[in-house]
């Protein structure tokens, strides 16, 4: 997965419930700090991404160049929030998890 890294694509990572997918991800990261987590369970993280615009995501993201979204599946149409950081915010790599399918 390191290898994908920046690779100007959105990474998916999906698997059931307590499989390690959160864990993967924390391990393959823990030593950079330029990582920005975000756990969709949370409804001001779920309420930021559905309403988000270009400008607000990169102003909240900062100078992290990794963001991972947990839970994604938790948003209402991620693959269209997806598309829109991937499209628009070249220097970041987005990484999100789901345990249920995407749109």
């Amino acid at each position: 997965m390191k290898a994908k890294i920046h690779k100007d694509k959105a990474i998916i990572v999906l698997g059931g419930r307590q499989t390690g997918k959160t864990t993967l991800l924390r391990i393959l990261t823990e030593n950079r700090k330029d990582t920005l987590w975000l756990n969709a369970d949370e409804p001001d993280v779920k309420m930021l991404v559905e309403n988000a615009t270009s400008t607000r995501l990169k102003s909240y993201f900062g100078k992290n160049k990794i963001v991972i979204i947990d839970e994604a599946q938790q948003i209402t149409e991620i693959g269209k929030k997806l598309k829109l950081i991937t499209d628009t915010l070249k220097d970041i790599q987005v990484i999100a998890t789901g345990s249920s399918a995407f749109e």
